[in-house]
């Protein structure tokens, strides 16, 4: 598992990955560039951090009237590469630990992943 130090400069990558393109039609255009990428940056950073077998556990919680996605770290901690398009707090503690949609990365999980890779 790579250190927290390690996920968040990932994460930072995954983040730096988005586009309004990959928001589902509600979200685009919105001017918080955060808006509607919970769900594909989490599933994004999950799998480039090697998937299930990491100990990692996608999070999701009712957040702000509508639903908001994260990970769970196998140390417990979390990691939220959205959670600044809130105005209030994450209430983390009252998340449930959910599986996405697909298996494998979906369609724009896999842009954002090929798009983080091509950055090195």
């Amino acid at each position: 598992m790579k250190t927290r130090s390690e996920v968040e400069r990932l994460g930072q990558r995954v983040v730096a990955a988005l586009s309004d393109d990959l928001r589902k039609p509600k979200y685009r255009g919105d001017p918080n560039p955060l808006l509607g990428h919970c769900y594909v940056a989490t599933e994004a950073l999950y799998h480039l951090l090697g998937g299930a077998k990491t100990g990692a556990t996608p999070m999701n919680v009712k957040h702000e009237g509508d639903q908001h996605w994260f990970l769970r770290l196998k140390d417990g901690s979390f990691i939220d590469l959205t959670s600044s398009q809130f105005k209030t707090p994450v209430p983390y503690a009252i998340a449930r630990g959910r599986g996405f949609l697909t298996l494998t990365p979906s369609q724009r999980a896999a842009e954002v992943i090929r798009r983080v890779r091509a950055q090195k």
